[in-house]
């Protein structure tokens, strides 16, 4: 990783880095630094070559999504064990949320960047040392839309320097340009470990530090708190970068800002939240697609900002179409050597006749172009030579994704590539079809099972009954305290028993395990479950 020095407005911040704690690995770590692999395997995603991972599993507290998933199980079950405390780095960029109120009944009138980081997570405490071991980094401390993209570089390479002690990484930002920041973070950080983005509505204080006077219904501390919290439970490990704003999460790729005041701005349009945090619940609704990828090196994006200098990342604008347009501003960005522009096109993407021609000979140059909607919502499919659709990606998501396509390949197809499954990744699940059924039993063997517990001669016995509901012959094989049996191609529809003598006078009360096999097609398939009985004495 670089190393780099961002001078503060009117301030120079100096802070301790945290000593790195041991942690007891519970898998063995698989080294990812290889770029060219993760560059072979994001061709072949683009390619097509995607295998699907099928949730299964019911949901538990560590994973209620019942995602397939080794690592993600394994990261989530770490972070809940009893005497668990992950480790957390929040990278402070300034914003609102660091912002210093003229009063304390003073929602709008505040200067952003004014409190650090360090200061704000010692506000927090002691209740915030029982959630996890949190330090700070003061990457800048500025309002967001004060950054250029060699300084989104930078964050880039700082999060993933952090990434390689921490559990987890929030970084805190103005919310003005807080899902750029978000989706740049998403689509270039090369980790699977959770990144958390968070902001506030309203400035933290009007003291001289965050410890006092803080604004009233401020949404700063309750945001950097339950930012670090869903951080710190690893639920959105493999997610890319979510938002946790207004105790809601957020995909990177699908949020928005949506109004200029309230402190729920952010929507995710069509898409929805992922989920929300109430207290010490954190509740998963949905992931993103990507998390299909986690055990893969798939789940990697091409864009390795190592493979970059901040100074060679392209220039890419955006422009809107609205009534009578003029093209005279597509013509200036091609001549100021811009190589990339977003068009916000009216509907489905259209642009004026005059935007037409002028991007025409633009391309001719060879600026490439992305078509996107100006609605707010809905996709764009219009793609054509030296046009990418953008679907439906937003223009300032769009450029993003277009300003990396620029930086790492020079071939218009690869990038549409791109366009098409990093920039709009799905649950496509049509190649399961070929192995996971559609019809019940497909997947799990379909039958009920009974332990009744009955004396005979003064010694307990226990009677197991099977019943195959499923639609071909099973076996099932029992194991209980009593004893053990095996019943062997029991017909479809039948019951079958069986009674285990269990030599003794008393039986305890337990249950009976029950593992029923059956073959389909040559693929064999299992199905656990119990059976409990009472106890029983015949003395």
């Amino acid at each position: 990783m670089r190393t780099f020095t961002l001078t503060l407005s009117g301030r120079v911040v100096a802070l301790v880095v945290a000593v790195v704690l041991a942690l007891a690995a519970v898998v063995a770590t698989v080294a990812y630094g290889v770029a060219d692999s993760r560059a072979t395997a994001a061709a072949a995603r683009a390619a097509g070559a995607q295998p699907p991972v099928v949730a299964a599993g019911a949901p538990t507290a560590t994973n209620p999504l019942g995602i397939s998933s080794t690592r993600y199980a394994t990261a989530t079950a770490t972070a809940n064990e009893p005497d668990a405390r992950p480790k957390v780095v929040v990278v402070g960029t300034g914003g609102t949320i660091s912002g210093k109120a003229s009063g304390r009944e003073t929602f709008t009138s505040y200067r952003s960047g004014s409190y650090l980081m360090e200061d704000m997570l010692d506000a927090l405490r002691p209740e915030l040392d029982a959630v996890a071991d949190v330090s700070a980094v003061q990457f800048g401390n500025a309002g967001s839309s004060g950054y250029s993209i060699a300084q989104f570089h930078a964050l880039t390479q700082e999060v993933e320097k952090q990434l390689e002690t921490a559990d987890a990484v929030v970084v805190t930002t103005g919310t003005d340009t807080q899902e750029e920041f978000a989706y740049w973070l998403d689509l270039t950080v090369q980790s699977r470990k959770p990144v958390v983005t968070s902001g506030s509505m309203r400035p933290w204080g009007a003291g001289d530090g965050p410890e006092t006077d803080l604004v009233f219904g401020t949404d700063a501390p309750a945001n950097l708190y339950n930012a670090i919290k869903v951080a710190a439970s690893q639920q959105t490990y493999c997610f890319g970068t979510v938002l946790m704003l207004n105790d809601e999460i957020q995909a990177a790729r699908e949020v928005t800002k949506t109004n200029s005041y309230r402190t729920d701005t952010f929507q995710s349009r069509e898409y929805g939240v992922l989920g929300w945090i109430d207290g010490d619940r954190i509740t998963l609704g949905r992931a993103p697609a990507r998390v299909l990828t986690c055990d893969t090196e798939d789940w990697f994006t091409p864009f390795d900002l190592d493979d970059v200098a901040p100074d060679d990342l392209p220039r890419t604008e955006i422009l809107m179409s609205y009534q009578q347009a003029g093209g005279e501003a597509v013509t200036a960005f091609a001549d100021a050597g811009v190589q990339g522009i977003v068009t916000a096109g009216t509907g489905a993407g259209g642009i004026s006749s005059a935007m037409s021609q002028a991007r025409s000979a633009a391309i001719g140059e060879g600026v490439w172009f992305v078509s996107t909607t100006r609605t707010g919502s809905g996709s764009s499919y219009g793609a054509g030579n030296g046009v990418i659709a953008g679907g439906d990606l937003t223009a300032i998501k769009a450029r993003l994704l277009l300003l990396l396509s620029r930086a790492f390949t020079e071939d218009l197809e690869t990038a549409r590539g791109w366009f098409a499954t990093y920039g709009s990744p799905s649950f496509d699940q049509s190649t399961t079809a070929e192995t996971v059924g559609a019809t019940p039993g497909s997947t799990a063997v379909l039958f009920s099972g009974t332990a009744t517990p009955a004396c005979k001669a003064k010694k307990a016995e226990l009677t197991v009954a099977i019943t195959n509901s499923d639609s071909v012959a099973i076996d099932v094989r029992v194991a209980s305290p009593a004893g053990g049996y095996k019943f062997t191609k029991v017909p479809a529809g039948k019951t079958v028993k069986h009674t285990i003598p269990a030599k003794a006078a008393d039986l305890a009360a337990g249950e009976a395990t029950l593992t029923a096999y059956k073959n389909v097609d040559g693929q064999g398939i299992q199905t656990v479950t119990t059976a409990a009985y009472p106890a029983t004495s015949c003395g």
